[in-house]
């Protein structure tokens, strides 16, 4: 008689113990970490179709898989600014340090060269050349691309005069294509994916290689911890060779990447 009392209370406990669980709020699926990220306008290969695609996009988004990454898109001159402004917690390709943030290591490199029409019959041996010529460039161009180039187109500079920039990129290779004799100073992939894009032969224009072979940018943060994660997933990104496969899928050729300087750290 005791053995069948005991059977029946324990099957009871366990009734109520299973009812009890099954009526206990369910816990809230844990929301995922957002990121607000400053990146430039469209500038295929490395940013495309609003910035839903392109190499910086897929670093991003790849460095930081556990975050819900919002991008908004700012012209290069409010990129440097974007973190200290507080317009964004990270801002991807800046170069100019500003108190406030934190710079990862370079993370992403542009091929700068200078180009002219075939036909203007242009001849450019060094950067003191580029002085007759209308020149068209990117936002604070001038800061980027070495000593000789800041001293000519400062806004103080004495051929500042002959200098444009432009925010918009294809709006830059666009009046490249519309002018007899202008030179333009831009990324080779941005140049050769803007030029076809837009229906121009690549046989049309002569190349001068007058900067550095590569001219690398950083990513800024506001919160030191994330930029020291970025550094390492960036290397490891390096190490396990999906950098590379990134750049093999948006076909960017560049002489040197931010995995060779990776490579000497170790």
């Amino acid at each position: 008689m005791k053995t069948f009392f005991a059977s029946k209370m324990l099957c009871i406990g366990l009734v109520v113990t299973m009812l009890s669980v099954g009526c206990s709020p369910a816990e809230k699926p844990t929301e995922p970490k957002t990121l607000t990220v400053a990146i430039s306008p469209d500038i295929p290969p490395y940013v495309l179709d609003k910035a839903t695609s392109g190499l910086e996009v897929d670093l991003m988004k790849i460095a930081f898989s556990e975050y819900e990454l919002s991008f908004v898109q700012l012209p290069y001159e409010e990129l440097e600014k974007a973190v200290p402004e507080k317009k964004a917690e990270v801002s991807a390709g800046v170069r100019q340090e500003h108190e406030n943030q934190f710079d990862s290591n370079d993370f992403i490199g542009f091929s700068n060269v200078a180009i002219a029409k075939k036909s203007a019959n242009i001849k450019i041996e060094k950067i003191a050349d580029l002085a007759p010529y209308e020149v068209l460039t990117w936002q604070n161009a001038y800061l980027d691309l070495g000593g000789e180039f800041e001293k000519m187109y400062a806004p103080a500079g004495p051929d500042r005069a002959k200098y444009k920039e432009v925010a918009d990129q294809k709006i830059q290779v666009e009046d490249f294509w519309k002018s007899d004799n202008a030179v333009i100073v831009i990324d080779q992939n941005i140049f050769n994916h803007f030029s076809e894009s837009l229906g121009h032969s690549l046989d049309d224009v002569q190349v001068f290689d007058l900067f550095p072979a590569v001219t690398n940018f950083k990513v800024a943060f506001a919160d030191e911890k994330l930029c020291i994660e970025f550094n390492n997933r960036i290397r490891q990104l390096c190490k396990n060779g999906e950098y590379q496969k990134l750049l093999d899928k948006y076909q960017v050729q560049l002489p040197e990447t931010p995995c060779d300087e990776a490579k000497g750290e170790n």
